[in-house]
């Protein structure tokens, strides 16, 4: 029966052994951080590469405040870091690279300080036509930065996944809200749950709402912020949607956001709308005021 089954679809590690593989790397990776802890540099980074080797989904990795304690106290450690990232890139421009590793090559970017490396390679990828969905990937670690820099064009082609994004935090809200005991969460739980979702829409939503006025789309825009205010409408809502709109120099929409604030509360409680209103050009303020 086996000789009837291609060596290419036969499993090169029988399931037993794979498992105990996983085991020991997880073991051993444990223990790579123990010492870290313990300030033994040297001998972390001995095991974080054994494990870094073995850890064929890419699954475990340090974070930011690891590296940069590892690569400050070990100085051999800045050039095993230096190439672990040179080895994730190459995968990355050889589009070999999925969501898990694309986001340690980011980490380990930033912890070079080469925070900007990850944008040029995704400008070479999206010049070079290459997989929408490797992209994408790119894009889920670096989308805020480019909002925050108004470079609204890269992020053309992400928009429907900011959107998919700001609606499924909105959705998951409500659904809180209408059926509480829907995941037998405790009270607290269902809270911590609840502030998360408003924390997304407030900062990722009112920057995905950004992003759509800066590339025209002001229909989108127009839904993001009703789903954001249906969530949380306040001041500090209102503010935010303000500073977006005046970022991505749609005046316009930055004065009609603040008169719909005033329908809702009365100038003294619009602190933050007050503030946020006046980063407009003087010349376009002086036009509100009239």
């Amino acid at each position: 029966m086996d000789e009837a089954v291609p060596d290419k679809i036969k499993e090169l590690i029988a399931p037993q052994n794979r498992l105990e593989l996983q085991r020991w790397v997880e073991s051993e990776y444990e223990a790579a951080r123990k010492l870290l802890r313990e300030r033994q540099y040297k001998e972390a980074l001995k095991k974080f590469k054994c494990v870094f080797a073995n850890d064929a989904g890419y699954r475990l990795f340090l974070d930011n405040r690891e590296i940069i304690n590892l690569v400050k106290n070990y100085a051999p450690a800045g050039a095993v870091i230096k190439r672990w990232r040179n080895d994730k890139e190459r995968l990355v421009l050889e589009q070999k690279a999925d969501l898990a590793l694309i986001r340690q090559w980011d980490t380990l970017n930033s912890c070079l300080k080469e925070k900007d490396r990850t944008i040029d390679v995704l400008l070479k990828l999206q010049a070079e036509g290459a997989d929408e969905q490797l992209l994408n990937s790119i894009l889920n670690c670096t989308w805020e930065r480019l909002a925050l820099t108004r470079r609204y064009d890269v992020l053309k082609d992400y928009l429907d996944s900011l959107g998919f994004h700001l609606l499924l935090h909105a959705l998951d809200y409500d659904s809180d809200v209408l059926f509480p005991h829907h995941r037998k969460m405790t009270n607290s739980a269902r809270k911590d749950d609840m502030q998360r979702h408003v924390s997304y829409l407030l900062q990722e939503g009112t920057l995905s709402y950004e992003v759509a006025l800066g590339l025209g789309e002001k229909h989108i825009a127009s839904e993001f912020a009703k789903k954001i205010l249906s969530v949380e409408t306040s001041d500090r809502c209102y503010a935010s949607l303000i500073k977006g709109a005046i970022r991505a120099r749609n005046y316009p929409e930055a004065k009609a956001m603040f008169m719909d604030a005033q329908k809702h509360f009365s100038l003294r409680r619009l602190r933050y709308c007050s503030k946020a209103i006046k980063a407009m050009p003087k010349s376009e303020f002086a036009k509100l005021s009239k």
